[in-house]
């Protein structure tokens, strides 16, 4: 049975939440849109302007009688951080109470999971927080290339890794900290509202995905659900680094373009200049691609998002590919649920910035209150 207690704070952050979708809304609005009555609408509205997660933003319009009160976030009011963990380099990001990107740095420490890493990775972060961010900080999401369950890394192929221990990176990290993997993050940084579904396909130095069921990412049995580079994609076809043949990882990685011999901007300008041999492996890239997300189509039938460093340049062939999807799927008019991606730099640490808001957000700022932190006593870096 819920508390009175425990549905006041579930109410808190789901007023939170729809104002991080909304921006701004009067209290009739919120509890509309939240189903809530007025008097707990009142109540919770009350609590967060107290502790300065909302505040007025002016008086909405009105037929006669007295103007509703707009209500909005206060992006002063605390701070998240975003770490994204590559495998060339490391990227640092805050973002303030209203999900803006305040600040990103880039830093080249390439991942290792020894001591010395451990000391150079604290180090740049907070003097990255030193430049960049002000008290208080709310909590940090880490993205990181392998699967997690939040208090380890179950496995990474990449790094090399298994069941790894997460309390290293927290020791390094000046506030409370949430891990998820790389493309649940970068599904995060695209999610525009609370209702949002849709397939994210991380065409990265993997291949990766997540899948974003209203609002919510599946996160699967064993935390595997979006490990869409391991379906077979080719039966017997070229070998994947996880020992499987055919792996869609091993014909849509960008390395499965490039054979690692260019930056991928430079195999595009080649594509544009209409070089003959890299138009042709385009191509059959392209065809790969379009049955992949057609399948993806057939099982979810919702939206699909092509991200990561391929769907950062795609945006100018997506006639191109929609025109082979319509090859493979015979049931739609029009292929109009294939869409480029929208954060086309620094996805996985801005939606790290953000998962670390969606756990911490207005309850981080309510302990503060409670606990006489002001803006100075916060700040321990």
């Amino acid at each position: 049975m819920q508390t009175g207690i425990q549905g006041k704070k579930q109410a808190k952050d789901r007023i939170f939440e729809l104002l991080c979708v909304k921006h701004v809304l009067t209290r009739q609005d919120i509890a509309s849109e939240l189903g809530l009555s007025m008097p707990t609408t009142l109540q919770n509205v009350t609590d967060l302007l107290e502790i300065g997660v909302l505040r007025e933003c002016g008086s909405a319009e009105s037929n006669g009688g007295r103007k509703a009160q707009r209500l909005c976030l206060n992006g002063n009011a605390g701070w998240a951080i975003g770490v994204d963990i590559a495998v060339h380099h490391t990227e640092f990001a805050v973002m303030d109470l209203c999900g803006n990107v305040q600040g990103i740095r880039v830093i080249a420490l390439p991942f290792q999971d020894d001591p010395e890493w451990y000391e150079q990775f604290r180090k740049a972060l907070l003097q990255f927080l030193r430049d960049t961010a002000p008290a208080p900080l709310l909590g940090a999401g880490v993205s990181f290339p392998g699967t997690t369950d939040g208090s380890e890394i179950l496995h990474s192929h990449i790094f090399g890794l298994a069941h790894m221990g997460l309390e290293r990176f927290r020791r390094c990290i000046p506030c409370p900290a949430v891990f998820d993997n790389d493309a649940n993050c970068a599904c995060r940084a695209e999610s525009r509202t609370a209702q949002d579904s849709f397939v994210y396909l991380s065409l990265n130095e993997t291949v990766g995905g997540a899948c974003m069921f209203n609002g919510s990412l599946v996160a699967g049995d064993t935390f595997h659900a979006g490990e869409i580079g391991h379906m077979i994609l080719v039966p017997d076809g070229n070998r994947c680094y996880c020992g499987k043949e055919g792996c869609a990882d091993a014909y849509l990685s960008p390395k499965a373009l490039t054979a690692g011999a260019e930056p991928m901007e430079a195999f595009f300008d080649r594509v544009h200049a209409g070089d003959p041999t890299a138009m042709l492996q385009w191509d059959s890239y392209l065809r790969y691609l379009a049955i992949l997300l057609t399948n993806l189509r057939m099982l979810y039938n919702t939206d699909l998002i092509i991200g990561g460093r391929v769907g950062g340049l795609i945006g100018p062939y997506m006639q191109q590919l929609l025109d082979k999807a319509a090859q493979y799927d015979l049931f739609a008019r029009d292929i109009d649920y294939i869409y480029p991606c929208a954060c086309r730099e620094h996805a996985c640490v801005t939606g790290a910035a953000k998962f670390a808001l969606s756990c911490f957000g207005c309850r981080a700022l309510k302990e503060m209150k409670e606990g006489g932190e002001d803006d100075e006593a916060s700040r321990d870096f």
